[in-house]
Order: C-alpha cells, then structure tokens, then sequence
C-alpha cells in the first residue's frame, strides 16, 4: 500500500453493529468527533449513518433514545473498491454526482476504510490551480441564514430543508454573521440531551466567525482552512456582511476532471495574455534597444553614420574583402573654406551645408554594402567594398558633378560656389596589415586635391 493512497483513506474508521442503540452512536460519535459510522452485520458493510442522517432524524422528531442504527442507517451506500480508491479521480467523480462526503472503501465486502472530502484535499494540493481562482468566482452565494433567537429544533429543520451542513446565524438588522451552527454541532447537542425547542441558536453557535474577502485566492482559503481545522470559511464584504460561504466539497470539485479542465482552460488563458503582454514588452525592448543601437551610430545633425560606427565598418569590411581577396575602396571629401562659409553664413547655414554634402555623398553609393560617415567636422568618407579604382573615380567624379551642378553660393570661395575636395585609395586588404593604412592613403590623396585648388579629386592605388 503507496504512502499517497495512505494518506488519503481512513483505515480506522468508526465502525458499529446495526443494532447499536442510537444513544451509544451518538455519544460515540461525539467523543471521536467522527462524522460517520460505518454499520456493520459481522464483518459486511450494509449501510451507513452521518451527521445528516441524524440531523434528518431529529427534523423528523423521531424518538431517537429508542432507535438503533438499522433504523436510521442508509442502506443504500456508495462504495468503492480498494483497487478503485488509487484513482483520486474517480474518487471524485463519485462524491461530486451522488452529493456525499464519505465514501466507504472495500475489498471483498471486507470493509477497508473510509475516504472524506478533507482527506482527498489534503492529498490534492493544487497551488498553480488555486492560485488564480478569486474566491467571488466559486463561493456558494445562497447561504441559509437563521436569527440568533432561533430554537435549534427550528434551525435543525431548515437545515434538513435545504439539506446542508450547515446554516449561518446572522444579525438580522446588518446582515452580519454571528456565528456558525454545523450538523456536528446537533451531534454534540444531542449526545448531551439538549431541548431542542428550548435552546437558541445564539446559545450553540460556534463563535467568532472566521471569514475571509471575495478578492482572496483560493489558495489562501485552502491554506487557512488547513491551517484552521474548519470544513466551512464564510466570506464577508468590508463592512463584514455576508456575502457566501465556502465549503470543502466545493474546494473537492476542483479535483474533478472537468472543473479542472475548466480551470486549466483559465490558467491558460492568463498565460496566453501574460505571455502576449511580455511578447509585447520584448518587441518594444527590442525596438527600443535597435532605436538606440542606431541613435548611437548615427551622426546626430547629418543622419548618417558617425566616427564610432565608421571604424567599426571599416574593419568588418577590412576583414572581408582579405578573406575574399576582393577590392576596397575609400573616398575621403573635405567642403573647401568651410570656415569662411560658416563665418560669411552663420552656424545654422553651416549645418544645412553639412546635411545638404551628406544627402549628396549617400546618394552617390552604388551598393547596399556601401558606407557613408561623417569623419569629421566638415569631412565624410566613404566605404566602397568590391570596388575598384576605377568605379571608385567614377563615384568621386558623381560627387564633384552633383556639388558643382547644385552652385551653392559660397562668396568665401575663390569659385563663389560651395565646392569639396577628394582623395581616392584602394587597395586589396591583408590580414597583416592595418585599416588605418588605406585611411592614412586616402588622407594624402585629399592634401594632394586640396594643393591643386578646390573642386578635385586624386587617386592611387596602395601597394
């Protein structure tokens, strides 16, 4: 026998002949505090006997002192196997259709013990389940309610009425609850010969109530119900009033295969939207982070790539073109008399001048792969991979014949017109020498440019 199927079935349950007179029963059964009594014919199981069936005895107003358990005893038991009893499931299931809270367990009419609805719960632990149920979503609304100056006898029939456990003794006034009378509470009563009709509701009613809010987890109901000992948690609004009640056969029916279907359906359900919600997050991260990734290689006034992103290029391209040994070609421009211009201009004019010899080398590229940056203060460069020396003119002459064909008024000039400088070199690259050497190459074709006027451009290849 497995240490869970232990932990759910009472091995020892009480157990009586049918002919016990109900006086023992009842007195025995308070001393015990069990909740049923299993009635036996020797060793065979033909019936059984719960708080209910004596709550039902007493609305009746049977004479209990000259009963036996045969006579008040339901024969008609649910039952289940000891091979059956490993299936929690169907354990379940079986206390779920027929509304009862004490299965008895056999083995060849041989009576094994008894399962509850506390037992089950104790084994069925289900936090992940328990923890996204509100209890406003399973609480039982329809509670019934008796006033504090009730005779018990009235309250044992309204509760055999409505058939339930028990009812919840409310302040009439404020709707308040008082406190809580259960069938076992009618068990104690009689064991000690209470009169019913003399006795007051307010006078048995076990007190303070213990109460929790409609916003609370089932989980935290399942783990103060635990924690307390009780079958039953009455649920109150912020002015204490009653709003419902929570039993254990409902916390049990979340066990059933269906109602937890039912409720996996709803965890999935907040884990779908949850992880929508972070796919969201992760997508706005991401396009956040590729903003900034973008932002921090961009030159902020003219929008293409600035220094920092320019060397980075340069070397992946270096590295490229070396392992493919293929050419690499860069232009490196400077606006001639910039300074004059921005000293004639203004700063603002400066900056447009800047924007406007950008736009013009961007759009000069020939390629995808092709890289524009501003290298310096009024100098851009650009990266032309698989590019020779002579498409590489052939760009470097596109960028004269754009600036030259704009006439950009440049009075500082000795043109009268906005011009730049170029220096061309291309190389291809090896993995022992540096990058920074086709820049420094570049660099002397510009001061050669720049040494024969304005509006040139010189070109060499490095060896």
């Amino acid at each position: 026998m497995s240490n869970t199927y232990e932990s759910v079935i009472n091995t020892k349950p009480l157990m009586l002949a049918m002919d016990t007179a109900m006086t023992i029963v009842i007195a025995t059964m308070a001393q015990t505090r069990s909740s049923c009594v299993l009635v036996l014919n020797g060793q065979r199981l033909v019936g059984i006997f719960t708080e209910r069936d004596l709550v039902r005895a007493i609305a009746r107003q049977q004479a209990i002192a000259d009963l036996t358990l045969l006579d008040v005893m339901t024969i008609e038991v649910i039952r289940i196997t000891e091979a059956e009893a490993q299936d929690i499931f169907a354990v379940s299931r079986l206390f779920s259709q027929h509304g009862i809270r004490h299965l008895p367990v056999v083995n060849d009419e041989q009576v094994v013990g008894v399962i509850t609805p506390l037992s089950l719960r104790n084994l069925f632990k289900p936090e992940h389940l328990l923890r996204y149920i509100r209890v406003a979503e399973v609480m039982q609304r329809q509670v019934v309610m008796v006033s504090p100056y009730d005779c018990v006898q009235d309250v044992v029939k309204r509760m055999t009425a409505a058939q339930v456990s028990c009812v919840v003794v409310v302040e009439p006034h404020s709707q308040q609850p008082q406190g809580v009378v259960t069938e076992h509470d009618i068990v104690r009563l009689q064991s000690l010969g209470t009169d019913f009709v003399q006795t007051l509701a307010k006078t048995i009613m076990s007190a303070p109530v213990r109460s929790m809010r409609p916003n609370e987890s089932l989980w935290q109901v399942h783990q103060y119900m635990l924690q307390s000992g009780i079958r039953r948690l009455l649920i109150t609004d912020d002015r204490n009033r009653l709003l419902g009640i929570v039993t254990q056969t409902q916390m049990l029916r979340l066990v059933d295969p269906a109602e937890m279907y039912h409720v996996m359906q709803q965890m999935q359900n907040v884990i779908e939207e949850q992880t929508q919600e972070l796919q969201r997050l992760n997508d706005n991260l991401q396009i956040a982070n590729e903003e900034l990734r973008q932002l921090a290689a961009l030159d902020e006034l003219t929008q293409i790539a600035n220094r920092r992103r320019f060397n980075e290029c340069l070397e992946h391209e270096w590295r490229r073109m070396a392992e493919h040994q293929q050419p690499l070609s860069l232009i490196l421009g400077d606006i001639d008399d910039f300074k004059a211009y921005n000293d004639l201009y203004g700063h603002p004019a400066g900056d447009e001048c800047l924007k406007s010899v950008a736009d013009i080398f961007h759009f000069s590229t020939h390629s995808v792969s092709d890289v524009v940056a501003r290298y310096g203060g009024e100098e851009f460069v650009m990266i032309l991979p698989y590019t020779d020396q002579q498409a590489a003119e052939r760009i470097a002459q596109k960028i004269l014949a754009t600036i030259e064909h704009l006439r950009m008024p440049h009075e500082g000039s000795s043109t009268g017109f906005l011009t730049v400088s170029l220096g061309v070199a291309t190389c291809i690259p090896q993995m022992t020498v540096e990058s920074v050497t086709l820049i420094q190459h570049a660099d002397q074709q510009l001061y050669r440019s720049k040494g024969q006027g304005c509006n040139h451009y010189h070109a060499s290849i490095m060896a």
